[in-house]
């Protein structure tokens, strides 16, 4: 027991000992290099100078190649191209292509409305959008005041004008149909070739008129029985009245005299005959166009007739003086037109 306690102080003794002499011999070694002891570094073992400079380049090497590389990254070289973008998806180039190619665009304009539909549409809009031709009876009716309409016996006593005028008009009609055709027969045989031209145009209308005249008319819904005048005009001395109707007839009659006129005028220079449109048989008759409707015989043919001279000096001696007989279909000028009416508006 007494040689264990011995034992084990010795071996303690020996361990404080070695301790002690470690922890001197580190002391020295702080105080032989001081900068080492404070960063916690051991010192670098010395390196002979060949290996030293293959190992480490020098500062100013590294430097240079540094800036270059940065100066390389930095701003593009002198004469290089740009680098080509990266390949786009084919999703993308399919969809290119289907733009740009021909059978997507006729697609298109197929799928766009055609005339037709645009202008079933416009026909669709309501009335008070669209804007009439002011030309049109129907756009000079619109501007203007609204029609004035007439009592219901007044329509009624109109309406047995109507019918009084349609009835001798149907039999005149067809006694100048007969004559039409004899008159036809005797410049035939005459051999006035061109006027004969002219007289189986005017009898071709004769017999269309007889056409129309044999049609029933519905007095109930013409708008000519319930408008109230709206015009006044003189003629033979006496002073009428019409509505907006009744003025388009008239002004029809001049334009119809002026054409038959100038299609005569020039059969009978060509033919070689003197000028004389008396002893015409279209201004003897004087029923080209007319219908039976809205204003008397007596003043169809009298307007008839201003315009049928007027044509015939036109296109007897070539000239367009009281209108346009030399180009396109012959019509009256409009100031004479107006002149030859002189109809005084009501409101």
């Amino acid at each position: 027991m007494k040689g264990t306690r011995i034992f084990s102080y010795a071996l303690l003794s020996l361990v404080v000992s070695a301790a002690t002499a470690a922890y001197a011999q580190g002391e020295k070694g702080n105080k032989e290099n001081p900068q080492a002891a404070k960063q916690g570094e051991q010192p670098r073992a010395k390196t002979p100078p060949g290996q030293a400079k293959q190992s480490a380049p020098p500062a100013r090497a590294q430097s240079a190649a540094q800036q270059r590389q940065r100066s390389e990254v930095s701003a593009p070289a002198r004469g290089r191209t740009t680098p080509r973008p990266a390949a786009q998806p084919a999703v993308v180039q399919r969809q290119r292509v289907q733009q740009s190619s021909p059978a997507v665009v006729q697609r298109q304009r197929v799928q766009q409305p055609s005339p037709a539909v645009v202008q079933r549409q416009r026909v669709q809009q309501p009335s008070s959008t669209r804007v009439p031709n002011p030309a049109s009876p129907v756009a000079r009716a619109r501007t203007s005041a609204p029609p004035a309409y007439l009592p219901a016996a007044v329509q009624r006593q109109r309406e047995q004008t109507e019918q009084r005028r349609a009835t001798q008009y149907r039999q005149r009609l067809d006694q100048q149909v007969r004559f039409s055709q004899q008159r036809a027969a005797q410049m035939q045989q005459q051999r006035r070739i061109n006027e004969y031209r002219a007289q189986q145009l005017y009898l071709a209308q004769l017999r269309q008129q007889q056409l129309r005249l044999q049609t029933a008319r519905n007095y109930s819904n013409d708008p000519y029985i319930r408008t109230a005048p709206s015009y006044r005009y003189a003629y033979s001395g006496t002073t009428r009245e019409t509505n907006q109707y009744g003025a388009d007839v008239l002004r029809q009659a001049v334009n119809y005299g002026y054409q038959e006129g100038v299609r005569f005028g020039q059969a009978d220079r060509q033919d070689g005959l003197p000028a004389d449109y008396r002893n015409s048989f279209a201004y003897q008759d004087a029923n080209y166009g007319y219908s039976g409707y809205y204003v008397d015989q007596a003043d169809y043919n009298y307007y008839f007739r201003q315009g049928f001279q007027r044509g015939y000096s036109d296109g007897y001696y070539s000239r367009s003086q009281y209108g346009t007989a030399l180009t396109g279909s012959p019509s009256i000028l409009a100031t004479l037109l107006s002149s030859i009416l002189g109809l005084v508006s009501l409101r």
